[in-house]
């Protein structure tokens, strides 16, 4: 019986550190194949080709739309109805066409959709308004600019522009000249980049922009607003505004996603926690094979508790 017991013992010992052994082996795959590439620690460049080519996205559908753009806007500022018309067809039938991969969040699409539709409503509209008109179709620019060229698009050079409308609304609210003038040219002018801004700067910049300038609307529309509210609100529609734009010129908009960790670290944790498991297997094989018939203190405690509760 005792040479019974002793054959399971070995074999059950050899086989836990059979099995940590092979998860330390597959762990330090990765490692070893690095040392044997280049002898060195640094990883190697992959082959080209030894990595499967992927098609790149076409950007025909984004030219289109850029297009159709650039001659509506360019009717718009000619008075050219007919042409307008025509452009605007094809901005819409381009804009079906869009890439959705081309456009990071769910508010850029809406804010796209949202600009062509405005320009469509300004443009039919039974008296026409040509501010409304031309802010609409320099809007729906802006937005094409943007999807066509993401690293340099034309919105950014409004940081100037919406500063300096700060600053004079600024002035207006300390000098009680006209506020309400100033932050409508200030709106004027937010309103053209907006849906370019949608699509390329985080969603919440856009609306904290959004939600100064409603609130700015309603302080200054309440006749005389109180004198500290109104110094405060220069300085948070600045700050909005420099939320908006990008730090520095040329700095990214997007976010880098974050690499996922490499399969090393996993298998190294998964070895780890096998090798634990397996030495306590380990110790209560023997505890029980060395006192047959009697139990560990904690598992006389697991079941005096399960009887205690059972009764």
């Amino acid at each position: 019986m005792r040479g019974k017991q002793a054959a399971k013992g070995s074999i059950f010992k050899w086989a836990s550190l059979l099995t940590a052994a092979l998860s330390l082996f597959f762990a330090g795959l990765p490692v070893a194949a690095t040392v044997m590439r280049g002898g060195s620690g640094e990883a190697q460049a992959v082959k080209p080709e030894a990595v499967k080519p992927q098609a790149e996205p076409s950007n025909a559908a984004v030219q289109a739309f850029y297009s159709a753009a650039e001659a509506l806007y360019d009717s718009v500022r000619k008075g050219d109805r007919l042409g307008g018309t025509r452009a605007l067809q094809e901005v819409e039938r381009s804009l079906r066409k869009l890439p959705m991969s081309r456009i990071p969040n769910a508010e850029g699409i809406s804010s796209l959709a949202a600009s062509v539709a405005e320009m469509k409503r300004a443009w039919t509209a039974v008296s026409p308004d040509e501010a409304r008109i031309e802010q609409a179709a320099g809007s729906v620019r802006m937005a094409a600019d943007a999807l066509a060229n993401p690293t340099r698009p034309l919105w950014h050079q409004y940081q100037t522009v919406l500063s300096q409308d700060s600053a004079a609304l600024i002035e207006a609210i300390e000098d009680a000249d006209s506020p309400k003038d100033a932050l409508e040219r200030l709106s004027r002018h937010y309103g053209i980049i907006r849906a370019a801004a949608s699509l390329q700067a985080e969603p919440s910049a856009v609306e904290r922009m959004d939600s100064v300038l409603r609130y700015a609307d309603r302080l200054l529309s309440s006749g005389q607003p109180q004198s500290d509210l109104a110094n405060d609100l220069g300085r948070h529609i600045q700050d909005a505004i420099a939320g908006l734009f990008p730090q520095a010129e040329g700095s990214p908009t997007n976010v880098v996603p974050l690499a996922p960790p490499s399969w090393g670290i996993t298998a190294t944790i998964g070895s780890f926690i096998i090798t634990i498991l397996s030495w306590a297997g380990w110790r209560r094989f023997r505890f029980e094979r060395m006192h047959p018939g009697r139990r560990s203190e904690a598992s006389k405690n697991r079941s005096d508790a399960a009887n205690r509760w059972f009764r």
